[in-house]
């Protein structure tokens, strides 16, 4: 394994079905955090790039207002780079667009996550170039955070529960997320809304309509990913930690009790270390 390249300034993005993620790391820490519903990169990154330079400047420049804002606001859109990215990606067409948007806005070093670069663990299943770039940044969040196995439940618009032992990275479960599953209620029945929003503190039985989807996708979604973790918990060792992360993972964490612990910036964290495990040359 090399040796790990320490970069100040890196920024890491990870698209998902539904939006860009992104995480500005300075030093090892993360400084910023952006959420985007973007389908297209080239203005999100833009978005974020502005936005991380007017963070940067000065109280009395924030203070700018009218024809000197908006030309300063032009110039830190054309000077604000990012030299150094690393990526995920499920969306095909926005990993196509990715690179040449980043190049033209002047990084130098960018990295896409695969099962091809170096890892810190082995893909221990039947076709490695198929497991998802966020489920192997997933699990290198774990190694990051100082763990070497766990069981890793990521829940976004699809739920993955995956294992990572010591020997390696041996697969895990899909299934939908509570937002697909009341989409999926609503579109594949005749008189069932569309139901959004937290379920709180809502406990079966609903009392209505809207409160039993709640309560059946929320409890339900709670049941099986304590299934498929119980029915894991045979390939780790018995204190392997249970990590939930994604955008609904305080809700999932909260559900699975004192045993898992909530981690939002995992995938992050992983994106960041292997960005160091593999440094791309300028």
């Amino acid at each position: 394994m090399r040796g790990r390249v320490l970069v100040a300034r890196i920024l890491a993005l990870d698209r998902g079905n539904d939006a860009l993620k992104a995480a500005l790391f300075d030093a090892g820490a993360i400084v910023a955090r952006w959420r985007l519903n973007a389908a297209r990169p080239g203005a999100a990154l833009r978005k974020i790039a502005l936005e991380a330079a007017c963070a940067a400047m000065d109280a009395g420049a924030a203070r700018l207002s009218g024809p000197d804002r908006r030309r300063l606001s032009r110039l830190l859109a054309d000077t604000a780079t990012f030299h150094s990215v690393v990526y995920s990606s499920v969306d095909p067409r926005w990993t196509k667009e990715i690179r040449g948007v980043l190049e033209r806005m002047g990084a130098s070093r960018i990295l896409e996550v695969s099962s091809k670069m170096e890892l810190p663990f082995e893909i221990l299943v039947a076709r490695p170039a198929k497991v998802g770039s966020d489920r192997l940044a997933a699990a290198a969040g774990i190694i990051a955070a100082g763990d070497r196995e766990g069981i890793i439940v990521d829940a976004g618009t699809a739920v993955t529960v995956d294992v990572l032992s010591k020997k390696g990275f041996l697969g895990g479960s899909i299934l939908p997320g509570t937002a697909l599953m009341r989409r999926s209620l609503h579109e594949g029945t005749a008189a069932l809304p569309l139901v959004s929003g937290a379920p709180g503190k809502i406990d079966p039985p609903g009392r209505d309509t809207k409160e039993a989807i709640l309560c059946g996708t929320h409890w339900g979604a709670i049941g099986a990913v304590k299934e498929l973790v119980a029915r894991s918990r045979h390939r780790v060792s018995r204190n392997a930690r249970v990590w939930v992360t994604g955008g609904g993972g305080a809700a999932l964490a909260t559900g699975l009790g004192e045993s898992a612990r909530h981690e939002p910036d995992l995938v992050f964290l992983g994106l960041h270390h292997l960005f160091e495990l593999n440094p791309p040359k300028k």
